[in-house]
């Protein structure tokens, strides 16, 4: 019996040995000790009107100061963050951050946050928890976004938990929306203020996302929402967005992610007092000047 066990242990040590330093693990690890090192930080991506080119709220972008790690960018670490129990801190720690950074730098208090998580973790008992403090926080106005896809499978289970976030005054935005979520495969019985199309619609050619913008704008208008189309890099997008009706816009073209000293600078100059109102033109000689 003696070897039959000694080489069972030795499966399992050598199993646990493999998971430990597995990759995924490592980045974890790293992770869960740089947040209490103060290594991540939070940056904002605007999203301003596509007429007058106010900007009316900000996405909340988690970053990490890692250079093994954090160097490689979110799209490296996120989906891990995400899908691990790390996602409950990390998400406190975005939505405190953001509230002391805006109310340092005098963001409006009509400005919106913006901030995405997993449907599986805004299900959890661990968000539930988050609700009750977010009246102490301090925070703007809120809105969670929802993946369309995540939103048609957890259907069920959202559908009260966004009744319970709306009476502590968070509203919900359906987010990377594509031609393939119109009709009936949308969420029903399930609301929300805000759509944002996915910035791939914008790859397609000329023609062809010109009549998606305007189909997924339609939908969002139909739904009640107002609506925000990501991914707009240049003057061709933005006249897109422009020509579908929609309300808003997102990228670069208007800004990248800012930290909260540049970010304060950014208000300053979309949103500055003018005869004529800010316009577009007004955002993106900003933009010309500082990238």
């Amino acid at each position: 019996m003696w070897p039959i066990l000694w080489g069972g242990l030795t499966v399992v040590a050598g199993w646990a040995v493999k998971r430990w330093f597995r990759y995924d693990k490592s980045l974890l690890r790293a992770a869960r000790a740089g947040l209490r090192r103060g290594e991540f930080h939070v940056e904002y991506q605007p999203v301003v009107g596509v007429r007058r080119a106010r900007c009316v709220g900000v996405d909340a972008l988690l970053r990490w100061d890692n250079q093994k790690y954090g160097a490689l960018g979110p799209g490296h670490y996120m989906k891990l963050i995400e899908n691990s129990n790390l996602i409950g801190p990390m998400t406190r720690f975005v939505l405190s951050r953001a509230a002391q950074e805006l109310r340092e730098i005098g963001a409006p208090n009509s400005l919106y946050l913006g901030v995405s998580a997993p449907a599986d973790y805004l299900v959890s008992s661990a968000f539930t928890a988050v609700l009750a403090d977010v009246g102490v926080l301090g925070l703007p106005p809120l809105i969670v976004k929802i993946g369309a896809g995540s939103a048609k499978m957890f259907k069920k289970r959202l559908i009260p938990m966004m009744a319970q976030a709306r009476d502590k005054g968070m509203r919900f935005a359906l987010s990377a929306v594509r031609p393939t979520d119109v009709g009936p495969e949308l969420p029903a019985g399930m609301s929300f203020e805000m759509v944002k199309i996915d910035r791939e619609v914008l790859g397609m050619g000329p023609n062809e996302r010109s009549r998606q913008i305007s189909a997924l704008t339609s939908m969002g208008h139909d739904m009640g929402a107002v609506v925000v189309v990501e991914g707009i890099e240049n003057a061709a997008h933005h006249n897109v967005a422009r020509a579908s009706r929609a309300e808003f816009g997102q990228g670069f073209f208007y800004s990248r992610a800012l930290g909260a000293s540049r970010l304060k600078v950014f208000l300053e100059t979309a949103n500055a007092p003018s005869s004529t109102g800010a316009g577009a033109s007004t955002v993106l000689g900003w933009r010309v000047r500082n990238f």
